[in-house]
């Protein structure tokens, strides 16, 4: 579950967000949360006892008492991954904003299309999280790690990836394709058709219209990737000597 912070200290706009990701949300069938609250006190009073609580926090940059980019800092003292989105009525303070590693800024009353993209990006960063030969993704409210070695290979299902494990293992979350395959062309992972990205260490054989993995499964080649594949997997057998 990805739980979300509002903060702003008007209610139109807490409720006018609120709504906006309960919609954005419910089309990509992403299980969340909504805390929301009036002023930056408020939120960091809240943090004091539940520091890693949230994902991602909307923060108004101008509000009553302490302002956002003030509030911005403290959270920043004690949490360094959260995702900050500023909400902001002018540009005046955008520049600001980027001094806490925020990760993008919605001018009210203007983005609502840039809300939507936003959202979704954001939301794909946190879904998966890379460390050194591990990879860590969220889905379904729990947490998972896995060695890379134990991937066989990703496919791509509508807006899903489906992580398939040797031990026959599968799991979704959210995320793009192409940006999996830059993330781990260097672990040994190759795109072998628009859908799939498999780990050159379960390949048995290939073929131009279709490669064999050891626990003898097939899996689909295109033609536009069969050389770029082949090179690949030449290469990685001769390093694998």
């Amino acid at each position: 579950m990805i739980s979300i912070a509002l903060c702003d200290d008007e209610v139109k706009y807490l409720d006018y967000y609120e709504n906006r990701i309960t919609v954005v949300a419910k089309k990509l069938n992403l299980p969340f949360e909504i805390i929301r609250f009036k002023s930056g006190e408020s939120l960091l009073f809240y943090l004091e006892d539940n520091p890693n609580k949230f994902h991602l926090i909307y923060l108004d940059i101008i509000t009553d008492g302490i302002n956002g980019i003030e509030t911005a800092k403290k959270i920043r003292n004690f949490n360094s991954l959260t995702k900050i989105i500023f909400l902001t009525s002018t540009k005046s303070f955008v520049f600001n904003a980027f001094e806490v590693n925020a990760t993008d800024y919605l001018i009210k009353d203007e983005h609502d299309e840039k809300f939507d993209i936003l959202f979704k990006k954001t939301v794909s960063n946190l879904q998966l999280n890379f460390y050194g030969e591990f990879i860590t993704f969220k889905s379904n409210n729990t947490d998972y790690l896995f060695e890379l070695n134990q991937i066989k290979y990703f496919e791509n299902y509508k807006r899903l990836i489906i992580i398939h494990l040797h031990n026959q293992e599968s799991h979704e979350f959210y995320y793009k394709i192409g940006d999996l395959k830059n993330r781990l062309e260097a672990n040994d992972f190759v795109l072998v058709h628009r859908s799939y990205l498999v780990n050159m260490q379960y390949i048995k054989k290939i073929s131009k219209t279709e490669l064999t993995l050891k626990d003898n499964s097939l899996i689909p080649v295109s033609r536009t990737y069969y050389n770029d594949l082949k090179e690949k997997f030449i290469n990685y057998l001769k390093t694998d000597i």
